[in-house]
């Protein structure tokens, strides 16, 4: 008869289990040596069994870290485009919305305030034969430039890569203040003290930044 809850299955390995744990210890004890070897064993099998799980536990946590951090920043990412796509809705720069959302923050802050000085968000931008640059930021890089000397780009998000990078590029020099990075505007001999224009610049890209940044 089994007790209730009890599976058949497992009364029947139990038992099974307790014939062979008398087995064994009837051999021991005939054979000491042989019992200490076993116990050895055993104390070997179980702590290895031990370190696996801690391994696996370890292994387990930092998968669940990676995967919480990359959810955030999903997270972060979903809202900077959402406040970039209310804030450039009605201007051509919507578009790059998604793109300069995966950037660092600060780059992404400084991508929309120096296009909106440089161009209105791209309402005003270089063209070639005619076709759109994506250039929004007067960026005047190496690459496919048009007459005047702006750099051309093919597609929206080929201009936030390669203007993004040299945003990059500039705050790891420490130029990641609105007055030092006029050198965007007029180069290194050009400051904000010396310069109304330049004035006028920072001011204005710092108005925009504040609004990305913070």
């Amino acid at each position: 008869m089994y007790r209730a809850g009890e599976s058949p299955f497992c009364v029947f390995m139990t038992a099974k289990i307790k014939r062979k744990i008398q087995e064994i210890a009837g051999k021991i004890a005939k054979r000491p040596e042989e019992a200490a070897f076993a116990f050895l064993a055993g104390v070997a099998i179980v702590f290895a069994g031990m370190c696996f799980g801690l391994v696996k536990s370890d292994i387990q946590s930092a998968q669940n870290g990676v995967s919480l951090a990359t959810d955030i920043e999903a997270n972060a990412a979903s809202r900077l485009e959402k406040k970039l796509k209310k804030m450039i809705t009605d201007s051509p720069m919507k578009e790059m919305a998604p793109y300069i959302a995966k950037r660092d923050k600060k780059t992404a802050a400084y991508l929309v305030a120096i296009a909106k000085k440089e161009s209105d968000w791209g309402k005003y931008s270089p063209k070639k034969k005619g076709k759109e640059c994506y250039n929004f930021w007067g960026y005047k890089g190496k690459r496919n430039r048009n007459a005047a000397g702006y750099s051309c780009f093919e597609t929206p998000a080929q201009a936030v890569n390669v203007v993004g990078k040299r945003i990059d590029s500039l705050i790891a020099q420490k130029m990641d203040t609105p007055p030092e990075m006029v050198i965007w505007k007029c180069g290194s001999a050009c400051t904000a003290r010396s310069n109304p224009d330049a004035a006028k610049w920072v001011s204005d890209v710092a108005m925009y930044f504040k609004k990305i940044y913070n």
